[in-house]
């Protein structure tokens, strides 16, 4: 699914985790989203699967879960989301993101009430980067804040590209999320 076996972003994510020396820097996206509830997006979550290439129908390509198994006997295998995807001018790459629940050990803080968190596994699976979605109730809708944490030495180029692309992912929660959680969930 990547452009001739390459994995670009991967690559380039890899590289800048093994040049950074354990430094990072965060790219904060803030987003409103109109029509849309807290609720909505919780739903959202744990049923991506269902509508992935909605949430980004130029980038999003393909997404499906697998499970690692628990390591050290550390409780219940551990939920991947692998993720075929383009990051706007970035080919289309294979994202491994590891599916977190505990807050209190994700190095990214949560300050509103709603809390989706990912970790970015890199070569072995190793954690190289961080994505915190969290979000809270406005008269409009909802206001969310996306943070991505990345190595250090990662190329702005690579940022804006990010950014860019979140923005395009979470400007079109408007256009099908209130159809899909009615029709599903409502």
């Amino acid at each position: 699914m990547t452009e001739k076996g390459v994995n670009v972003i991967m690559d380039l994510l890899n590289k800048a985790f093994e040049e950074s020396k354990s430094e990072t820097v965060d790219l904060v996206v803030e987003h409103e989203l109109p029509g849309v509830t807290p609720e909505m997006i919780d739903w959202w979550w744990p049923h991506i699967y269902m509508a992935n290439t909605l949430w980004h129908p130029t980038e999003h390509i393909a997404f499906r879960y697998e499970e690692l198994p628990s390591k050290s006997g550390q409780g219940g295998p551990t939920k991947v989301a692998v993720i075929v995807e383009k990051v706007s001018e970035y080919p289309a790459s294979e994202l491994r993101l590891r599916i977190e629940e505990d807050q209190s050990s994700f190095p990214i803080p949560t300050t509103y009430d709603h809390v989706n968190m990912s970790t970015i596994l890199g070569s072995g699976d190793k954690p190289i980067g961080w994505i915190h979605h969290d979000y809270i109730a406005e008269s409009y809708g909802t206001k969310m804040r996306s943070t991505f944490r990345f190595p250090a030495k990662t190329p702005k180029q690579f940022l804006e590209a990010m950014r860019k692309h979140n923005i395009g992912e979470m400007g079109q929660f408007p256009k099908f999320l209130p159809e899909l959680y009615k029709q599903h969930a409502g």
